[in-house]
């Protein structure tokens, strides 16, 4: 029997020596063992976070709501928020995410939701909540997580190379060369912006296949058919559209509307802002901002405060403060956004005031 056990606590050794190195290196933190490092950012690491320490305050939405500086936001706001939006969350998962939210936090008293065009095309029905539930509560589903243990090798792999991880901020230093394109015609956007317009494009459920040529890029990425892609988004019209609101997600913000309002849960409907090009290529080029009219109509009607930076601007900012067509630049453009949609906003501290 000796021997036996000899041999398993042998077998066991490589076995713990792995999951010492996953403990070490895996890049989002999930035990809270590395003492506030900086961390890969996810919804891994912001939904654990909440489980540990919930806030009477959220936001939800994907990447234009995820980048806020949130000190800044709880020096504009007089208290603590709980940032649940990441990149590349869909609608389904921002409304099961709220209830989960809820479920876990019964003081909830404040929400910030983003509604898009974009996350509520019927084009995009992903729901990885019960997976993203799983490991976020199962630390047995996080430690034999295939991705999970990829990132970690990545993570590993990167730090003996020496490169600096953990989150980052999109930051642009546009030039005059920007704005002229292949043939040196004058650009009314950046050729970013403009390739960032033919992406989404592509995007399922936006517009029809094959209504603007292919990217072209080089080996840094920079684009080489700028003019020709803005040719091709001056002659578009509504026909080339593939676009319509997904109705049960829009029913489901109707119903998470009712619960709010039953709950004593101050909720506002945030539209995120994008730039010029996409205002005018692709909600005007396309039709689209009748659809969003028409969502608005029916999210006003719950009663529910609606800031509007996307349908019908209530602020117009700059195309220079924007990073591509849905983000802005984190340097210049947005801590100016941050402060027109908190500072001085009565809903934002409402759930505040209520708790007091």
């Amino acid at each position: 029997m000796k021997r036996i056990a000899a041999v398993m606590a042998l077998l066991c050794v490589p076995i713990a020596l792995y999951f010492g190195i996953f403990l070490y290196f895996e890049p989002y933190d999930y035990f809270g063992l590395k003492g506030g490092a900086v961390q890969e950012d996810s919804y891994i690491t912001r939904v654990r976070s909440y489980l540990n320490d919930p806030q009477d305050a959220i936001l939800l939405g994907d990447s234009r709501m995820a980048h806020f500086d949130m000190e800044q936001v709880q020096q504009l706001t007089g208290r603590s928020w709980a940032n649940l939006a990441f990149g590349g969350a869909s609608m389904a998962e921002s409304i099961d995410l709220f209830y989960l939210a809820a479920e876990k936090n019964p003081n909830l008293n404040t929400c910030y939701f983003e509604v898009s065009f974009y996350t509520l095309r019927s084009g995009d029905n992903r729901n990885r909540m019960e997976h993203i539930q799983t490991l976020v509560e199962n630390p047995f589903a996080y430690l034999f997580n295939f991705d999970c243990n990829a990132d970690m090798l990545n993570e590993l792999l990167l730090r003996l190379q020496g490169v600096q991880t953990g989150a980052s901020r999109d930051e642009g230093h546009w030039t005059q060369e920007d704005y002229v394109s292949e043939t040196g015609q004058a650009l009314p956007y950046r050729r970013n912006q403009i390739a960032y317009i033919a992406t989404l494009y592509g995007a399922g459920g936006i517009a029809k296949a094959g209504t603007l040529p292919d990217t072209q890029t080089d080996a840094d990425g920079n684009v080489l058919n700028a003019g020709q892609l803005l040719d091709a988004l001056q002659s578009v019209t509504p026909q080339a559209s593939d676009y319509s609101v997904n109705e049960e997600n829009l029913q489901a913000l109707v119903e998470l509307a009712a619960f709010c309002k039953e709950r004593g849960i101050a909720l506002t409907f945030v539209f995120p802002p994008v730039d010029g090009a996409v205002q005018e290529y692709l909600l005007d080029a396309l039709g689209i901002r009748d659809e969003l009219l028409r969502v608005k109509q029916t999210l006003a009607a719950t009663g529910t405060p609606i800031r509007d930076f996307e349908c019908q601007p209530e602020v117009v900012f700059d195309n220079e403060l924007f990073y591509d067509g849905f983000h802005f630049d984190a340097v210049r453009g947005l801590g100016n956004y941050t402060e027109v949609l908190f500072a001085g906003n009565d809903t934002a501290k409402e759930g505040a005031n209520l708790g007091a």
